[in-house]
């Protein structure tokens, strides 16, 4: 079994494999503690704390098959068999020695400006506002009664509305506060994932009369794009633009954040700076192109993707995260705000995986592999030593 394991370990292990694998590790204690002793003498050359457990790892193996018959959309995602080695699912969370500087009080600016309201709003073409209640249902019209587009729990459709090529282009633009998803149909079919914290003005009407297709985006979204090869799906984030016909991809593009990242599910995208078209990134699926804002640099690696749009099942993937990071991320999906006392935590990083977990949860499992206080008050969480 040493050469699956090693496979596992290295993220190439194929569907037959990983099940011959599991058969074998369930198979007794003997063959599981074997397993759970390989991953300790493949990390122990750069591990820094670390959490034993003794059952957790059956139970990930079996939310394998759970999360794939839940979420249709993403079993295309495993057929390269790519497994995240979700480390707090193994029975072991791990820190690394990370060195920075970071200050010490970590706060989201974003957070603090647009988290006003706490629930989804739109601002229609027209000028009028509406809130969004994850529970109703019904239709959305605009300020004449003509309705738009059609509502249903977390989701808002806009293809079922008629249009013609002599529509004017008009925008509307929804925000997902903190805590939150939403997810839409756009006019001509997409399917677009909102995650919290996020932004998106989106044309009412994709009519034929345009010769792009073109939204702007502030924070995170995946998007499954309908195919139209005379007319290209451009998403703007910030300078850059990400340019498709019809695939499946996440864009991370927070204020906050120090990079854009597009990550590649499906098909083929184009990435550029709109200031400069000429010079296009093309990815190739499981690439993600990384752009620097600082610097104006793009990179290009090989990715799990499943990390990267992991939220859209609740899923909070860990791999190799700063600890500030993590706050950042734990913020928007909580609806929470951290005070960060304790500098030492800056100075490491962390690997594990959450399914729909509580705030209290996930920082009690990284408190056990690297040991803070915290306390709560208001949705103000401050971490000491």
């Amino acid at each position: 079994m040493q050469e699956l394991i090693e496979k596992y370990l290295n993220r190439t292990i194929s569907k037959k494999e990983r099940k011959q694998l599991k058969k074998w590790v369930l198979a007794n204690n003997n063959n599981l503690r074997t397993f759970r002793t390989e991953i300790k003498n493949r990390s122990k050359n750069n591990l820094y704390h670390q959490f034993d457990g003794k059952d957790a790892y059956v139970t990930f193996l079996k939310s394998i098959e759970k999360r794939k018959k839940r979420n249709p959309f993403v079993q295309h995602q495993w057929k390269y068999a790519a497994i995240f080695i979700g480390l707090i699912s193994l029975g072991l969370i791990v820190a690394k020695p990370w060195n920075s500087e970071q200050s010490s009080q970590i706060t989201s600016t974003e957070h603090q400006e647009i988290n006003q309201l706490n629930q989804v709003v739109i601002t229609l073409a027209d000028g009028t506002k509406q809130l969004l209640s994850k529970d109703d249902t019904g239709t959305i019209s605009n300020k004449n009664g003509k309705v738009i587009a059609v509502k249903n729990g977390k989701e808002l459709d806009f293809s079922g509305t008629s249009s013609t090529q002599e529509d004017q282009l008009v925008f509307n633009e929804i925000y997902v506060p903190y805590g939150q998803t939403f997810s839409l149909t756009l006019s001509d079919g997409t399917k677009v994932w909102l995650n919290a914290g996020t932004s998106l003005k989106f044309p009412q009407h994709l009519n034929t009369a345009t010769k792009n297709r073109i939204v702007y985006l502030s924070g995170e979204a995946f998007f499954d794009v309908t195919k139209d090869k005379n007319r290209p799906f451009i998403v703007n984030a910030e300078n850059l633009d990400i340019e498709v016909l019809g695939t499946q991809f996440n864009v991370s593009a927070y204020k906050s954040d120090g990079a854009i990242a597009t990550t590649l599910v499906e098909g083929s995208v184009r990435v550029y700076e709109n200031s400069n078209p000429d010079t296009k990134m093309k990815l190739t699926p499981n690439y993600q192109a990384a752009f620097a804002k600082e610097h104006g640099t793009f990179s290009k690696h090989f990715v799990d993707t499943r990390i990267y749009t992991g939220w859209m099942q609740n899923l909070l993937i860990i791999d190799n995260l700063k600890f500030d990071h993590i706050l950042k991320k734990l913020e928007r999906s909580h609806n929470v705000t951290f005070i960060n006392k304790n500098l030492d935590l800056n100075n490491e990083a962390f690997m594990g995986e959450f399914e729909n977990e509580s705030i209290t949860h996930i920082l009690n499992t990284i408190a056990s592999s690297t040991p803070f206080n915290y306390t709560i008050e208001n949705n103000v969480i401050t971490i000491s030593k």
